[in-house]
């Protein structure tokens, strides 16, 4: 049986590495989500008057959103594989996935790169839901430190600023799923050739 192309083996590499992450951000995301459910978040403090929950959530937003960055930079780099490999010469890739007509030898690639190109928009409005949230963790960070953090107003303003970011988190998850499910997709063969 004769070994698929070195390219193939690759992008199959680098879109694993892509599903994987999805794990991480999962966790983080989960995590960060449960922080925010206690109502502690804005009275728990350590010795030092550092807000530990708030950074605890903080922490776990900002792991995801490296983990989704690391994920769209992999799929990208997925995708360029793929167009190189596919190309007549590989100096010379398909200029894009529609490029990749369904009705030649390249179906499986289309189909692959198709799933992958999703799960990469999926990736995308994650990444921003994920840094959405980051923002209003901050800004609540920033309250929590002026100088009169107890004034009126303020706790309810930090409250719902916490609320937002749930809602942030939760829109997030969905696109996670998404994301999930199509980079695993794109690392599989085509039904097609799977049925003898």
């Amino acid at each position: 049986m004769a070994q698929p192309p070195q390219w193939k083996a690759m992008y199959q590499y680098v879109a694993i590495r892509a599903h994987d992450g999805c794990t991480r951000v999962e966790e983080s995301v989960a995590a960060a989500r449960r922080v925010l459910a206690s109502p502690q978040v804005l009275d728990t403090r350590d010795a030092a008057g550092r807000y530990t929950l708030l950074h605890s959530a903080m922490t776990h937003v900002e792991h995801a959103s490296g983990c989704l960055s690391g994920g769209v930079f992999s799929m990208g780099m997925a995708e360029l594989l793929a167009l190189h490999g596919c190309g007549a010469v590989p100096s010379r890739p398909v200029a894009c996935i529609g490029d990749l007509r369904r009705d030649r030898d390249d179906h499986d690639e289309w189909l692959a790169l198709s799933r992958l190109e999703a799960a990469r928009e999926h990736a995308q409005d994650a990444l921003r839901g994920v840094e959405r949230a980051f923002t209003l963790l901050a800004s609540v960070r920033f309250l929590l430190h002026s100088r009169t953090p107890d004034a009126a107003g303020r706790r309810q303003a930090m409250e719902e600023q916490l609320h937002a970011a749930g809602v942030q988190l939760q829109a997030a998850v969905g696109s996670v799923a998404n994301m999930s499910a199509l980079a695993f997709m794109a690392t599989q063969p085509a039904i097609g050739n799977r049925i003898q």
